[in-house]
C-alpha cells in the first residue's frame, strides 16, 4: 500500500509479516535497493486497530483505526518537518583585525 503525500514524499508500507509493516518514505534515501527512510513500525493489534511506533522525529506510540489513517498521520508528520536538504545560511563575518 502506498500514498503520494506530496511531490517530495512517497509513503509505502513494507510488509514484515502477516500483521506488521514498516512505514517508509521512498523519496528519501532510496539508494541501491533501500526501502527509504524509516518513519514507523506498524502492527495490527488483536482488537483490529493498528499501532504505530514512530521512529522519525522522536519515539511515540499511537493507535489508529485503519492503515489509511496511519498513512495520513505519516504524511502529516513529514509535512511538519523542517527540510534539511538545503545549504545552511552563511553567517556574516567581519574582516580580521590587522595589527598597526
Amino acid at each position: 500500500m502506498t500514498i503520494e503525500a506530496a511531490p517530495v514524499h512517497h509513503l509505502e508500507l513494507v510488509p514484515l509479516g502477516d500483521s506488521a509493516w514498516r512505514l517508509c518514505d521512498r523519496a528519501r534515501g532510496h539508494l541501491d535497493g533501500e526501502d527509504g527512510t524509516l518513519i514507523a513500525y506498524v502492527e495490527r493489534l488483536p482488537t483490529g486497530s493498528y499501532e504505530a511506533v514512530w521512529v522519525y522525529h522522536g519515539p511515540r506510540v499511537e493507535t489508529f483505526a485503519s492503515l489509511e489513517a496511519v498513512l495520513v498521520a505519516g504524511a502529516r508528520r513529514l509535512a511538519t518537518s523542517v527540510s534539511t536538504d538545503s545549504k545552511p545560511v552563511p553567517i556574516p563575518h567581519r574582516a580580521p583585525l590587522s595589527f598597526r
